[in-house]
């Protein structure tokens, strides 16, 4: 295991704990070891390696259990007939934009037009706490906080096939969430986003929420293809 050099760098930790998964020295279901033993191994703060942890849970490499510890996150099955249609080994990021636009600009739209006063006010306190997050540059906040965002404005459609659609696609794209939050200059453009979705929730403008939901995404996955030639 390495030692990071720079104390409180919560995605230094996050890639060595990931590399440490990813290479097998952590097997699926095996737990971790204790914050004080990383923090020990890797000469960090206590705090760098909850924050760590928090965005490793987000992206779906860890998975925490009150009382017990953090765990390497279980592998889903590739094989045999059991195989999803979300898990497509072939599956490029121009596929998920495809269907996360589908899923996101059919559901944003029925959300508008089903939503409760006090649901309204439930995403403007996420995006609240979003905003502040974002000032902060604190990602482990930030990838959650944009994951409840987007999950939450399913919700509300209150129809739990798209539900159910939209819980194995969040699960498959917290390697692009996380890709998308990598660089504050390129996050800072989520903040004006969901603004503007809440926006037309707040006016019940469906029409305007699609067109504001299709610029989100498109923005979106003009940034991670940004990064990735960074």
């Amino acid at each position: 295991m390495k030692e990071i050099q720079r104390i409180s760098i919560t995605d230094a930790v996050v890639e060595n704990v990931k590399e440490l998964i990813e290479s097998g020295e952590y097997e699926p279901g095996q737990k971790l070891p204790a914050e004080a033993s990383l923090c020990q191994m890797m000469g960090v703060s206590r705090t760098s390696v909850r924050e760590a942890f928090r965005v490793l849970q987000a992206l779906g490499y860890v998975v925490i259990k009150p009382g017990l510890g953090a765990f390497a996150a279980e592998k889903k099955e590739d094989g045999g007939r059991d195989k999803q249609w979300y898990e497509a080994d072939n599956a490029e990021l121009s596929d998920f934009k495809e269907v996360r636009y589908a899923v996101e600009t059919l559901g944003v739209r029925l959300a508008v037009e089903r939503v409760s006063a006090e649901q309204i006010k439930e995403l403007a306190e996420i995006q609240k706490s979003f905003t502040a997050a974002n000032e902060t540059h604190d990602m482990a906040k930030l990838i959650m906080l944009d994951e409840l965002f987007h999950t939450k404005i399913i919700s509300y459609t209150k129809n739990p096939l798209l539900i159910a659609i939209n819980k194995q696609l969040t699960e498959r794209l917290r390697s692009y969430r996380g890709e998308s939050f990598a660089d504050n200059e390129v996050y800072g453009n989520a903040a004006a986003l969901h603004e503007a979705i809440l926006s037309c929730f707040k006016k019940r403008d469906a029409e305007q929420a699609v067109a504001e939901m299709k610029r989100h995404l498109d923005i979106t996955y003009a940034d991670i293809q940004y990064l990735r030639k960074k």
